[in-house]
């Protein structure tokens, strides 16, 4: 369904992904699986982790969570 300004209309919007920081490997996967790229990785020391870049563009798939080998995000 579409709504205003050509934005889709999703059960569960407001539902966003957050990153549990300990236990994300880097891996990468919830990046590709964003259909808008909203997760960037970044470096801390000599670790990476995902971070939610642009939680105000995320429509609330959470195809992320299923792309997740680890299980390091979960939706509030």
């Amino acid at each position: 369904m579409r709504g205003r300004k050509g934005t889709m209309s999703i059960p569960g919007k407001g539902r966003l992904p957050q990153v549990d920081t300990g236990r994300c490997s880097g891996c990468g996967r919830c990046v590709a699986a964003c259909p808008f790229r909203l997760f960037t990785l970044e470096a801390c020391g000599y670790r990476k982790y995902a971070v939610l870049k642009a939680p105000e563009a995320c429509i609330g798939c959470l195809l992320c969570l299923e792309a997740c080998p680890v299980k390091a995000l979960k939706a509030d």
